[in-house]
């Protein structure tokens, strides 16, 4: 399946979201005007392109409103404007529980002098899920971590 836009469109769209996660809010036009060195008139068509093709939402009469209607993962690389090809799944895909813990909590994985298990979750009042001693793969332990991680916060509500 072709991507839903053009390189160039690719590359805008990169910007934008570089932009708004570097600065908290998206560009202005002009900033986008300013980074492809093209004149402000061609940078608007350019977003009126890609609202009209559903890529990105805009608000009428409000400055800096440029969201991009894309998945995180499907947003191209800046310098080619193409999109990413992921051969495999991306580990948060995969590991959704332990992609969310480890934001607030700590994973351990390997053997410690305190404990023998091969993973481990933590938070702040210490640990809250301990694998077990052996897995066959390291596929293995992840998935068991993150069902662990699973029935904790289950179990939390």
């Amino acid at each position: 399946m072709a991507a839903p836009f053009t390189p160039r469109q690719g590359q805008y769209l990169a910007f934008i979201a570089a932009y708004t996660r570097l600065r908290g809010q998206p560009p202005s036009e002009a900033e986008i005007a300013t980074h492809f060195m093209v004149s402000p008139p061609s940078a608007h068509q350019m977003m009126v392109t890609l609202e009209h093709r559903g890529l990105i939402q805009r608000t009428p009469g409000q400055a800096r409103s440029i969201r991009i209607l894309l998945p995180p993962t499907a947003i191209p690389d800046l310098e080619s404007g193409c999109a990413r090809v992921r051969e495999e799944p991306a580990v948060a895909v995969k590991y959704p529980h332990i992609a969310l813990w480890i934001v607030d909590g700590l994973v351990e994985l390997g053997r410690t002098d305190y404990s023998r298990s091969m993973a481990r979750a933590l938070d702040e009042g210490g640990m809250v899920w301990e694998g077990k001693t052996s897995y066959a793969d390291l596929d293995e332990l992840l998935s068991d971590l993150n069902e662990g991680i699973a029935q904790w916060t289950e179990k939390l509500g």
